[in-house]
Formats: C-alpha cells, sequence, structure tokens
C-alpha cells in the first residue's frame, strides 16, 4: 500500500505540503494541488480517515443522497464522485432511498443523519437536488451541499453543477427543424423534476421560433422510463395525423418509442425520427443507434466533489454559483430528413 511519503516523492512537494492538500488547507498554490492528486491517483492512495479523524473535527466522507432509479444516470454520476473523492483523499458513501414519498424520505435522511456518523458534506442528484425539504433539513443539521443537475441553490446554499437543459432541448428541437420536420412529439420527465420543465421548455422555445404551435396531443407525460416512452409512442402512432419526429427527454423513453414503431411497422427514420437525451449507454446499443443530447455525468459527479470540498469550513459564498458544463448533440442513425426534403 502506498504511504503518504510515496505521494510527496512523486508529486515532488513535501510530506507536509501532501497532508495540506488532502484536507484542504488553503493557502496551497493550485499547480502543487494538482500534482498532488495527480499522484494520489496514480498511487491509488487512500488516507486513514480514521487517523485524520482523530487530528480534526471531519469524517472525510461526502454522503451521495438519491432516489432515481435511472440507473446509468445515477451510477455514471456517483462513479464521477468516487473519481473526485479519492483524488483529494475522501471517501463516499451512498445513501438510496427507494421512495418517491415526500415524508418517507425526509424521515429515512433524518435517521441517516442521526443514526451514521455526520459527513463532512452531502451530494444530491436530482430530484432531491430541488427538494427544498431535503434541503432544510440538511441545513439545520449545518451539513454543506453539493447539487448535481437542473435545481435552485436555496438562498444562495450549496453549489451546484449542472449543463443548461432549456438550451439543449431547444438544440435538439432546432435540429428535428432542420430536418424539415415540424409535426415533432415531445415526451416529458417525471413531473416534479426541474429538467422536466426545462427541457419541455426548449422544445416549447424552439417551435415558437418557427411559429408552430405546441399542439396537445403531441405531448405526452413520462416517467423517465422504458414503459412510459412505449406507451407515448403507441399514442402518437396511433393519432390521424401523426408525428414525423418524436423527441424524448431522457434515452429510456425514446427507446420506448423505438419499441412503438417496430410494434407498429414504422420504420424509423425514414418514416419516424427519433431523438433522446442524456447519452447513456442504451443509446449505443439499440438500433438504429439513437440521436441524443450529450451530458458529461462524469465531470457533473466529479465537478461536484470538488466544487464541494472546496468550500468545507468557509462562510463566504464566492463560489456558491451553479457551474454550467458543455452539452453536446450527438447524430445517430435514428433521425434523417423528412420524406419530400431528401
Amino acid at each position: 500500500m502506498s504511504k503518504m511519503k510515496d505521494v510527496a516523492e512523486l508529486a515532488g512537494v513535501s510530506i507536509k505540503t501532501v497532508s495540506r492538500v488532502l484536507n484542504n488547507e488553503p493557502h496551497v498554490q493550485e499547480r502543487m494541488r494538482d500534482r498532488v492528486r495527480d499522484a494520489v491517483k496514480k498511487l491509488n492512495y487512500v488516507p486513514s480517515n480514521s487517523a485524520r479523524s482523530l487530528r480534526g473535527n471531519r469524517s472525510y466522507t461526502i454522503n451521495l443522497i438519491c432516489n432515481s432509479h435511472r440507473g446509468n444516470y445515477v451510477n455514471t454520476i456517483q462513479f464521477g464522485a468516487v473519481m473526485g473523492c479519492q483524488a483529494r483523499g475522501y471517501q463516499l458513501s451512498i445513501t438510496l432511498i427507494e421512495s418517491e414519498d415526500r415524508q418517507k424520505i425526509l424521515e429515512t435522511l433524518e435517521n441517516r443523519l442521526t443514526s451514521h456518523a455526520k459527513p463532512d458534506g452531502v451530494l444530491l442528484v436530482a430530484p432531491l437536488a430541488s427538494d427544498f425539504g431535503v434541503d432544510k433539513l440538511l441545513r439545520e443539521h449545518k451539513i454543506p451541499i453539493a447539487r448535481v443537475g437542473s435545481s435552485p441553490i436555496v438562498d444562495g446554499d450549496g453549489v451546484g453543477v449542472e449543463i443548461d437543459d432549456m438550451a439543449a432541448a431547444r438544440e435538439m428541437t432546432e435540429y428535428l427543424l432542420s430536418l424539415g420536420h415540424q409535426r415533432i412529439a415531445f415526451v416529458r420527465g417525471k413531473e416534479g423534476h426541474i429538467a422536466t420543465q426545462q427541457r419541455f421548455q426548449g422544445y416549447e422555445a424552439a417551435l415558437a421560433s418557427k411559429n408552430i404551435k405546441v399542439d396537445p396531443d403531441l405531448v405526452y407525460k413520462g416517467e423517465f422510463d422504458f414503459k412510459s416512452g412505449l406507451v407515448a409512442g403507441e399514442k402518437f402512432l396511433s393519432l390521424s395525423n401523426p408525428p414525423t419526429a418524436a423527441f424524448a427527454a431522457n434515452d429510456d423513453m425514446a427507446a420506448g418509442i423505438l419499441m412503438a414503431a417496430k410494434q407498429k411497422g414504422i420504420k424509423v427514420p425514414e418514416e419516424l425520427s427519433v431523438a433522446g437525451f442524456d447519452d447513456s449507454e442504451i443509446a449505443e446499443k439499440i438500433w438504429p443507434a439513437l440521436t441524443t443530447v450529450h451530458q458529461p455525468l462524469l465531470k457533473l459527479g466529479e465537478g461536484a466533489i470538488s466544487k464541494l470540498i472546496s468550500v468545507l469550513g468557509r462562510t463566504d459564498t464566492e463560489e456558491q454559483h451553479p457551474t454550467i458544463l458543455a452539452h453536446e448533440l450527438i447524430v445517430r442513425q435514428s433521425t434523417s430528413k423528412i420524406k419530400g426534403n431528401l
């Protein structure tokens, strides 16, 4: 097992500097921090948190709290958070609250915070990232917060890392419009998620820019899962005037639309273009491969951890603003120009 002196030798710094970086102490040059963190990664160095805890009032643990069942979304963010913690001498613990009942969520979280060692900070994944009750409870326990995904930073409290969901959804809808599609269906995500509303607003804005009114028959309230995408696809494709394109607020629902088209004998993309959001693992594994919006989930998780640890123990709010990471439109085989515009 690597020791702190090994990290110091590889980074070309003193053991004291390594300790100061791992303890997130101020007045260390950023280039020195980067060298130490690179050495920690290369050596897979894990400091003794029990010994460090004895020297100060910290657990050197960050607790990721989620209740989402969007496996790839949460798992990838979690992996990025683990990378961020390991590079900074912290450990990541997970609290999965398997309930959508708000009171149950708060009770479970209260029990977690009182029956376990108090974490130095908490990482909230959407939709909990925008839950005011969860925010209030954590602030009562005086636990610093980082949020991943579209969420308000409540009363200037906490840090956040996200993409611009509205801009990303608008860009995708504009892309479909550029292919000649005007009847574009949209599958919303789970209600109560800020991302659901923002992605729908992006869709609306793109249509409005072309003076196209949103047709209620072409909007379906989904659940961010395959089944609701399948039901939405069946609804859209049974209309007397069906859409020529469908955009779902995540890839799982888009995959459901593809299945509905397959069952009805509708060719994709020749007769129906389909687009998703997230660029999750399924997007490349289904056929035709899915046109989608890529959001950097690994960087979202790692970036949130980096920002959270950087503000631990601070009282100023200088950095307490959301960091917006770049999204990217990924064009694959599930979309094409509408017939007549080839």
